[in-house]
């Protein structure tokens, strides 16, 4: 009988003791760390920012004037001995040629080419906010992971104690073997949630480990322990926000200025391209035949580009220009209208975790932790039965780990959040 009550006094002073122990880690993960390593080598995040790279080498290419044009003709050359000066007016030719496109068409050129580097830079930024979005929302789930580990794994031992407790009694006829049974099916219970728990977290691990282009099977430390925070906003607040800073919506502007420039530029292929040449023609001339004739001739030319059948060209890319541009503008409205549906969905599931983590901190973890210590008071004075403390005992299991869910799922909506409004919230 003693002995039953020894371990019942250690088994109680281990509850009372289990929200106070932490394990220790032998690495804290950094979420700041992971975020600049995810920055300096996530492959993606590098594709995207050598995509922009490129379109900004096409702007001062979309400025240039087209290539010059050089021309070398033999002219009046005898097919009988193929040399110069053989034949009246033979010698050799240089032209040299350029055409100028009609004022305006290279300015709207290069500023069309400019926009669409403008545009993939917002794209890069785009990727570099979903990257770090993905990192942060799987660092946060870890985080819920093994503290629902830790929980999991204390009260599988707490439920092991108890189970021998209940069979020693059972032996000595104090006991009831119900008690026993019942105890051994939550500890499997307990076991194979342990056994998700740990898949879970070892492909939430996996994910992070991808974006921070290591192995997936690479082990990480403990995540930092998070501390609630609210969020100052309002929801017309972060709808103004998503508005003027998300990055896919500025890009869309970009796309607009961009197609603006390229219809202004089809109009302007109405009015012809001027190209101007100078030529140079070296005379071989046999002296028995003209002594004096002239050797040296430079000729200059301009031609204009007709725009003869514009009613098929010219008029059709302006159409075609002209619906490119009011398209944009239209899926410009559409994305702006779903990123303010977006902001006020993740808004709303903001206020419920916040509401919800409130809810556990003031109310329901306080009883549960108050009902399990009366349970526990009259499981050990004979009061209540072993289904009862039980009964307790999971009820705050549930509630623990209901907390850190709310509380991860909570960080994950403002990484959510900030990837849309394309600033941090805190």
């Amino acid at each position: 009988m003693r002995t039953i009550l020894l371990e019942c006094g250690l088994v109680f002073c281990l509850i009372l003791l289990t929200g106070l122990s932490n394990e220790i880690s032998a690495q804290e993960l950094v979420l700041d760390s992971l975020i600049a390593e995810a920055i300096r080598v996530n492959p993606d995040l590098k594709a995207a920012e050598l995509r922009y790279k490129a379109f900004d080498a096409q702007v001062p290419q979309a400025g240039s004037l087209p290539n010059p044009m050089f021309q070398a003709t033999l002219t009046n050359t005898s097919t009988k001995s193929w040399k110069l000066g053989k034949t009246a007016m033979s010698g050799t030719e240089y032209m040299l040629s350029q055409t100028f496109p009609f004022p305006g068409k290279l300015g709207l050129a290069k500023k069309s080419a400019r926009n669409m580097a403008q545009q993939t830079r917002e794209d890069y930024q785009a990727a570099k906010n979903f990257i770090l979005s993905e990192l942060k929302q799987n660092y946060y789930q870890l985080y819920q992971l093994q503290k629902s580990i830790e929980i999991a794994k204390k009260n599988k031992q707490l439920l092991e104690d108890f189970a021998r407790i209940a069979a020693t009694r059972y032996s000595v006829g104090e006991g009831l073997q119900q008690d026993v049974l019942k105890a051994q099916v939550e500890v499997s219970k307990m076991m194979d949630e342990l056994i998700s728990m740990e898949e879970m977290r070892k492909g939430t691990q996996a994910k992070i480990n991808v974006l921070l282009a290591r192995n997936p099977q690479d082990s990480l430390g403990e995540t930092a322990e998070l501390v609630f925070q609210n969020v100052n906003y309002s929801e017309d607040e972060l709808q103004g926000l998503a508005v003027e800073n998300n990055p896919g919506l500025k890009g869309m502007e970009f796309e607009i200025n961009a197609f603006e420039a390229e219809y202004k530029m089809a109009r302007r292929d109405y009015w012809p391209d001027l190209t101007l040449s100078l030529s140079y023609l070296r005379m071989k001339i046999d002296p028995t035949m003209d002594p004096t004739a002239e050797r040296n001739f430079v000729s200059a030319s301009a031609g204009l580009e007709l725009p003869l059948y514009f009613w098929s060209k010219q008029r059709k890319r302006v159409t075609e220009k002209n619906y490119d541009l009011k398209s944009s503008q239209q899926k410009y409205e559409g994305m702006k209208n779903d990123l303010k549906f977006m902001v006020s969905e993740q808004f709303y599931s903001l206020n419920k975790y916040q509401e919800q983590i409130e809810l556990y901190q003031t109310s329901i973890l306080p009883q549960a932790r108050s009902s399990l210590e009366s349970a526990q008071t009259g499981y050990q004075v004979g009061k209540i039965d072993f289904m009862a403390w039980l009964d307790n005992q999971m009820t705050l299991y549930n509630y623990e780990i209901g907390y850190y869910l709310a509380l991860s799922s909570y960080f994950q909506t403002v990484t959510k959040l900030e990837e849309l409004v394309g600033k941090p919230l805190f």
